[in-house]
């Protein structure tokens, strides 16, 4: 049994008294809508067996129960056990038992209803239940429903009494429902969706589809209209009429061929023997419409009303429109005939402080963020979500494949290959696509997750394509056609020979090639297989768990050169942290096992590129530039002449602003604005950039920013937001080093030490250990700990997939700066410097270091490894040490200004930039490697006493921690890092990339070209005393 008297599924529709009201699609508005939101009276027990059985009378004293609001979580309340797993079912799995306590919350909920809804039909509409309930009103059981993500709604008229009326709710966590979903993502319960009643009249609309269709040259469209029209009662309906109105975005009235159609041809509509049954009951030719694109958003309303034969209104309500057409043909995938890229994400409900109880303002926090990072699609990963998500997409522009509530990982396709399950299946699909059909920024239909493939899925595809041909249809365990003669069984030792992608011969019942975590490579092998002749989407790709999204340009490259390729959704949306407090009322985001939830899956559920409070993650702006709409290259970049390409479908350059700006050595010296190009969707333009050539320096750097800003304010973000920028380094142009100070520098040799003394300063380098032991200007100590080489990092989530390959592979480097050999040191013939030479345990690789330092303090060190021919790759090259915590602001030249990393900076600007010392972090979930920042070319801390100076020969990568490496190692969430009396800071030739195709396999580690993988290395800086950050900027 799934549901017993639930009503069918329907369109989310609101009952209206007249035309102007229902324009306002305001249910507020409507005399004929309730909420039930907010507190009830609510009981929970641990064993269903301990529920209590007769609550639901009126008559039942609840004044002893605690108040609980709804919709929440019961979890998130204090009752019961939030669980995260990810494919392990959280009960023991024998479908169709629950064989694990089973908690029961029940709820009670007193109202009253108005006056004016005698002699109306009351609905009460239940948004999401997990995972099962009974309900009752007035004592008297109404019905049941299973299925957490999609609406549930019961007649309750015959149950109500005059004056006060009581509802009550019992929900159980699990049922067998729950074998059908088994996501990867915090397993809650209770009422956690809107509740709310709804007075219908005795002949009321129930149901509203509505399709558009565009003609060949998608010019004007076809509106088609099918509503469905319910009699509860013998109402004579004759000269009763259907009437339809179509409004634009300012409330004026479309003209239209006459749409109205009496009441009866609804209802005793006569159904073809032969042929399908036609769509459109009502049809009305739209010349020359605004087309809906994520683009260009534009929204009709559609009011429809029951008249009766005096031609009073009955009932009315609304819906909105957007005229577009999906096709997906000669596999490329195209809205309004224009092929589209969809630069997705995937999205789990998820509320830091809510759990799966979403609020509106977080839906449309997610909609703006998404729009102004450049994201223009979504896969509601992996049910349903409330019917605002998808009123946000419609009114801001988000492409969505709407995905529905299944997911059997745990049992993989038992499910689907069982015909006891097949109407569970095929439930959940009708009742997604009936709720969800109106929106047009959904643009196909996901037949759910992980869940095998079968018979019980082909039904669900086969009932999707005769109800709805217009979009598209997706599954991703569609994969291998028996019917195919390039058929190879996954039984088969053929089949492993080759990448899992080499058959592509998915089910004919679904339109679309997917795939998860391709690597650009086999991607690339998808889009030239000559076997495969549909649109080929990423249904996940880079897995973004901690410090992660690395090269996500390659896949874009590689996307953007294919027109079969569709894009994808990146893994995921939200870090799935719940934010709790320590003993100390210290704040940190909790996650899998932290409330002693078993079975649990760790931090795997921190995947997000925005963080749990829902601020962007810094992978968040590398997506931000790889998606963004326009992109500039240069023709001539010695006379600033450039290409413009226009990467969007419908739009052309006219919504931006071109401006430009000039930096010298960091810092602005020229701008201005140009007058944007036209420049038609998907074609490219030429400008030339005004700068004055002039006054350019031969001996400093230039750097050349293009950016595309909003001329005008929009739904999503004011005037002037920036939507796009490209950089470019000037030729011919390079900074001279810094000149070298004069005066005598001595250097001196002991067992242990050589030291380097000038007039103000002694350097003293530690030969065992290779490191700068002490470092005093004027008599003052600048380190607080040891400048030393490091080859270590502390792992990230990538770092540690994939059979933990930084600790398989690539351990022997985290402690072969403690235990390697001195060799010989050797003082340089003028005195001011030492060569150190040292073996490292890791197959005899040889580490040369080169300390030497000049007459102002200033040290100068260059350091060469040349590993052995069968050592492993190095996580990092660089050298670390601690400095006082009195250097409270730090100045640098170079990717900036949030983190950045060898294969994550395209999305990072070159320029100077100056923050708090303290902000340099970045404060991940679960602690690790961060706050790194590429390509410096000097950066300095200092405090009110002055400070250091680092420059790079030409360049360094850095980063700067209030705590050290092995604080950071040891700690599992964000309030167990301490914070230090110093800084630790990292001066690195480069470290390995962050990686990040998965998390689980050898393809988490970075691409080839971002490791540290050749045999030999060699880079150098200087650290010298500065008395504020305004001097340092004058020295370089």
């Amino acid at each position: 049994m799934i549901e017993r008297n639930k009503l069918e599924a329907h369109a989310t529709l609101y009952p209206f008294q007249d035309i102007q009201t229902a324009l306002t699609m305001d249910r507020e508005k409507s005399p004929w809508y309730q909420s039930l939101n907010g507190t009830w009276k609510f009981d929970f027990v641990p064993k269903s067996e301990d529920a209590t059985t007769d609550f639901a009378q009126k008559g039942f004293d609840v004044s002893g129960w605690d108040n609980i609001s709804v919709p929440s979580n019961w979890e998130m309340k204090g009752y019961g056990t939030p669980i995260y797993t990810n494919v392990t079912y959280p009960f023991p799995a024998k479908p169709p038992y629950i064989l694990r306590d089973d908690p029961v919350g029940s709820y009670i909920r007193d109202f009253n209803l108005p006056d004016n809804w005698k002699n109306r039909e009351v609905i009460l509409h239940f948004g999401g239940v997990s995972s099962a309930m009974y309900v009752w009103v007035n004592g008297q059981k109404v019905g049941y429903s299973q299925g957490s993500r999609l609406p549930a709604e019961f007649d309750i008229t015959d149950y109500l009494l005059p004056g006060k009326n009581r509802l009550a709710v019992q929900v159980y966590r699990w049922s067998d429902g729950s074998y059908l979903e088994d996501q990867d993502h915090w397993r809650m319960s209770g009422i956690h969706r809107e509740v709310y009643l709804v007075a219908q009249p005795k002949v009321d609309i129930y149901d509203l589809a509505v399709r558009t269709d565009l003609d060949a040259v998608y010019k004007d469209a076809e509106l088609q209209i099918r509503p469905r029209v319910k009699v509860t009662e013998d109402t004579n309906t004759k000269g009763w009429t259907f009437n339809a109105h179509l409004y634009d975005e300012l409330g004026k009235e479309v003209k239209t061929d006459t749409m109205s159609m009496p009441v009866n041809h609804i209802i005793h509509e006569r159904l073809p023997q032969r042929d399908n049954v036609p769509f459109a009951l009502l049809k009305a030719h739209i010349s020359n419409p605004v087309k809906w694109s994520a683009e260009n958003p534009y929204l009709y309303t559609l009011v429809v009303t029951v008249k009766d034969a005096g031609g009073n209104v009955v009932d009315a309500t609304s819906t909105h429109v957007g005229f577009r057409k999906i096709e997906w043909n000669h596999g490329v995938f195209k809205v309004n005939g224009r092929p589209v890229k969809l630069y997705g994400v995937n999205r789990h409900d998820h509320s830091e402080v809510n759990g799966k109880a979403v609020t509106r303002k977080e839906m449309l926090d997610d909609v703006l963020l998404m729009k102004r990072f450049n994201l223009n699609a979504v896969r509601t990963s992996h049910y349903p979500n409330d019917p605002y998500f998808y009123d946000m997409c419609d009114k801001y522009g988000i492409y969505v494949l709407d995905e529905t509530d299944l997911e059997t990982h745990g049992l993989t396709g038992y499910f689907t290959n069982n015909t006891d399950w097949t109407y569970a299946f095929v439930d959940r699909a009708v009742r997604m696509v009936e709720r969800d059909k109106n929106h047009p920024a959904i643009i196909g239909w996901s037949l759910g997750n992980e869940s095998g493939v079968g018979p019980n899925h082909a039904a669900m595809a086969g009932w999707i394509r005769s109800y709805d041909p217009t979009r598209l249809i997706h599954y991703e365990g569609a994969q291998g056609d028996p019917t195919s003669p390039d058929y190879i069984p996954i039984t088969s030792k053929e089949y492993w020979k080759k990448p899992y992608d080499a058959n592509p011969t998915d089910r004919q019942w679904v339109d679309v090639i997917s795939r998860m975590y391709p690597s650009p490579t086999l991607l690339e092998g998808l889009a030239k297989s000559p076997w495969i002749h549909r649109p080929i989407v990423m249904c996940e790709y880079a897995h973004s768990m901690g410090n992660s999204t690395g090269d996500l340009k390659k896949y874009w490259d590689v996307i953007r050169a294919h027109p079969n390729l569709m894009g994808g959704f990146i893994w995921d949306w939200i870090d799935q942290g719940i934010l709790e407090k320590d003993k100390n009322g210290k704040p940190y985001w909790a996650y899998g096992g932290d409330f002693g939830d078993k079975p649990n899956d760790g931090n795997f559920c921190i995947n997000g590129i925005v963080a749990p409070d829902r601020t962007a993650k810094p992978a968040l702006w590398e997506c931000k530039h790889v998606f963004q709409p326009i992109s500039v290259s240069p023709v001539d970049l010695n006379n600033f002449d450039f290409t413009v390409v226009n990467r969007q479908n419908f739009t052309g350059l006219e919504p931006y602003a071109l401006k430009w700006s000039l930096l010298q050595n960091g810092v602005e010296v020229q701008h201005g604005t140009i007058p944007t190009p036209a420049c038609a969707p998907g074609e490219n333009a030429r400008f030339h950039v005004p700068v004055d050539q002039a006054k350019l320096k031969r001996d400093a750097e230039y750097v050349l920013n293009i950016g595309w800003d909003l001329a005008e304010k929009t739904l999503w973000a004011d005037t002037g937001f920036e939507i796009a920028w490209n950089e470019f380094i000037l030729p011919g142009h390079e900074v001279k080093p810094a000149a070298v100070a004069s005066g005598k520098v001595t250097a001196t040799e002991s067992d242990n030490d050589v030291t380097l003394s000038g007039k103000h300063f002694t350097v003293v380098i530690n030969k065992e250990k290779g490191e700068v032991s002490s470092c005093k200007v004027n008599g003052k100590e600048q380190f607080v700990s040891p400048l030393r080489p490091n080859f270590w990092r502390v792992p990230t989530d990538n770092d540690l997939a994939g059979g933990n390959h930084i600790f398989r592979d690539m351990k022997v480097w985290k402690d072969a700066v403690a235990n390697m050999t001195f060799q010989s040191a050797k003082i340089d013939d003028n005195q001011s410097g030492v060569v150190c030479t040292y073996t490292l345990p890791v197959d005899a690789s040889t580490l040369k270091v080169h300390y030497s330092a000049e007459s102002d303090g200033t040290l100068q060190v260059s350091a060469e490894i040349i590993k052995g021919d069968n050592a492993p790759d190095l996580p990092r090259f660089g050298f670390t040490m601690e400095v006082p915590a009195t250097l409270t602001e730090t100045a640098y030249y170079g990717k900036g200004p949030w983190e950045n990393y060898w294969d994550r900076k395209s999305g990072a600007k070159l320029a100077l930039y100056q923050t708090p010392t303290s902000d340099l972090q970045y404060k991940y979930v679960r602690p690790q490697e961060n706050g790194n920042r590429s390509d410096a070319r000097w950066f300095a801390l200092a405090g009110k006493n002055g400070g250091l100076m680092v420059q790079g020969e030409p360049k360094v990568d850095f980063s700067v921690w209030p705590y050290t490496a092995a604080d950071l190692e040891q700690a599992k969430h964000i309030d167990e890092v301490p914070v230090r009396d110093f800084y630790t800071v990292h001066i690195d030739y480069k470290q390995l990339g962050v990686g990040g195709d998965d998390t689980w396999s050898a393809q988490a580690i970075a691409h080839k070209p971002y490791r540290l993988s050749a045999k030999s290395y060699q880079y150098s800086f200087t650290i010298r005393p500065v008395k504020s950050i305004a001097q340092a900027e004058k020295l370089y």
